[in-house]
């Protein structure tokens, strides 16, 4: 282990995350083996760098030269990626230590999970591993993506490359929910299951990743908290440079016992542990995909300097999206009578007086809300706005869909030009689509429903919140 202490966090981890070879051992033709999906995935969805399929009993896999041992590939090998039985993992680490590969991804379960065996198997495989300078992922993991060198051992489609890097201690509902992120047209940097996290930890990687250009925010799926006080220590030095979300598992009793047979994790008091995120300055939800809905605005809204929320919208989307941000704690503030006056005269005849909602009430003219915004986002008091997407109108002519691409382009200019944060309830209909995605090109987050948004816009606020208290700029 000193060996690998000489070495700074990004130089332990850019052969995992960056490898220019990779060579999976126990590599397969048959998707149905971890062997098999370690080896198709980087082969069919494009992987830049050279890969290498090792296993003794066959000459080639899927086409591909096959080499009965790492030691006998020819040419230098970067990252292994072990997917055999974890009685032949020991020797196999040693010869990775011979061979010189420098990080390792270990799929291969039946480690500390399992008990007090699997646990002093694991530890000799460690002792190894550290003992030669090598790092490794897991075991009992499901694999990586780094968009850096499109290298995805884990899906069977091509992930979209992003800001935003995901760590999660379960391969399964990791991977579920990265590919639900994945749908709603999040972008990813990093993923990686963990598994039971014997070499590599939660703050390791927060660390590293922390100091990644192509990481703006970091999404983490916890059961148990090893190292946790230097996961805290490595997340507060973080959170200043960029914001971490997470999701913990295992927050009562009988989630706290299924974490240890799950990742061989303890999960510890949720009261201590939801203090300690407080005070690391961690963004905690306690749904499994809110995480994904904040980050997408983090990666790309200006940080708010208060909680003063401005809400825009027709009728019942005003209703219940003042209603989702009072629950979470964000302020609505009262118009002054002036700002009242100017948005009056924009609106219908027939709207309400806008107070905080405001109510467009159906006016007709298609670029209202982008009036509204110029007037509050030029406010001292507004910190933030919720608004409604561009809708086209309902013939779909030409001129119906000019007006929704120019609705997208005023809301587009809006964070930049008064550095509020913006973010959208998009209801998709009326031809509607054409106007989001460019919205979206320009990193303006929209969702499907209020409560989506409000909670998109209660994180950016709490991490405005975090960055005061830890003393950085905002």
């Amino acid at each position: 282990m000193a060996r690998l202490m000489e070495k700074s966090i990004a130089e332990q981890l850019k052969p995992i995350f960056e490898p220019r070879s990779v060579a999976v051992i126990g590599a397969s033709a048959d998707m149905g083996k971890f062997g098999g999906r370690a080896f198709l995935h980087p082969l069919h969805t494009g992987y830049r760098g050279a890969l290498y399929p090792v296993n003794s009993n066959r000459a080639e896999v899927a086409g591909v030269k096959a080499y009965p041992s790492i030691l006998d590939i020819p040419d230098e090998v970067d990252l292994a990626v072990f997917a055999v039985a974890a009685q032949y993992v020991p020797q196999i680490m040693e010869d990775c230590v011979k061979k010189g590969v420098k990080g390792v991804v270990m799929i291969t379960a039946g480690f500390a999970e399992i008990g007090e065996e699997g646990k002093r198997l694991e530890e000799e495989v460690v002792r190894i591993a550290h003992r030669g300078g090598i790092r490794f992922v897991g075991p009992n993991c499901n694999g990586i993506w780094t968009s850096k060198v499109r290298l995805n051992l884990t899906f069977d489609f091509a992930p979209q490359p992003g800001p935003i890097s995901f760590i999660s201690q379960s391969g399964t509902l990791g991977g579920y929910l990265f590919q639900v992120a994945t749908s709603k047209g999040y972008g990813f940097s990093k993923f990686v299951s963990s598994g039971n996290q014997a070499s590599l930890g939660m703050a390791d990687y927060v660390e590293y990743l922390g100091q990644d250009d192509d990481t703006r925010v970091i999404v983490l799926y916890m059961e148990g908290i090893q190292g946790g006080r230097r996961l805290f220590e490595v997340a507060r030095e973080v959170v200043k440079r960029k914001p971490i979300v997470l999701y913990k598992g295992g927050r009562t009793a009988p989630g706290s016992r299924a974490t240890k047979s799950h990742t061989a994790s303890l999960a510890g008091s949720d009261e201590v542990f939801e203090a300690l995120c407080r005070q690391a300055g961690l963004i905690r939800c306690y749904e499994a995909m809110h995480p994904f809905d904040i980050a997408e605005a983090l990666s790309y809204q200006p940080v708010p300097r208060g909680t003063r929320v401005t809400i825009i919208g027709s009728g019942g989307q005003c209703v219940t999206t003042t209603d989702a941000c009072a629950s979470m704690g964000l302020e609505l503030p009262e118009f002054d009578d002036d700002t009242k006056r100017r948005l009056k005269s924009l609106l219908a005849e027939h709207a309400p007086v806008p107070t905080n909602p405001i109510d467009t009430a159906a006016t007709p003219d298609p670029m209202i809300v982008a009036k509204i915004l110029e007037v509050v986002c030029a406010l001292d008091y507004i910190d933030g706005v919720i608004c409604s997407g561009p809708m086209a109108g309902w013939r779909g002519t030409a001129d119906d869909i000019r007006n929704t691409l120019a609705q997208a382009e005023a809301l587009i200019s809006i964070p930049k030009k008064y550095g509020k944060s913006l973010v959208c309830t998009a209801m998709r209909w009326h031809r509607s689509e054409m106007g989001l995605d460019l919205m979206r090109q320009a990193g303006i987050p929209y969702y499907t429903t209020p409560e989506e948004s409000a909670r998109a816009m209660w994180g950016l606020m709490r991490y405005g919140e975090i960055r005061r208290q830890v003393g950085a700029d905002v």
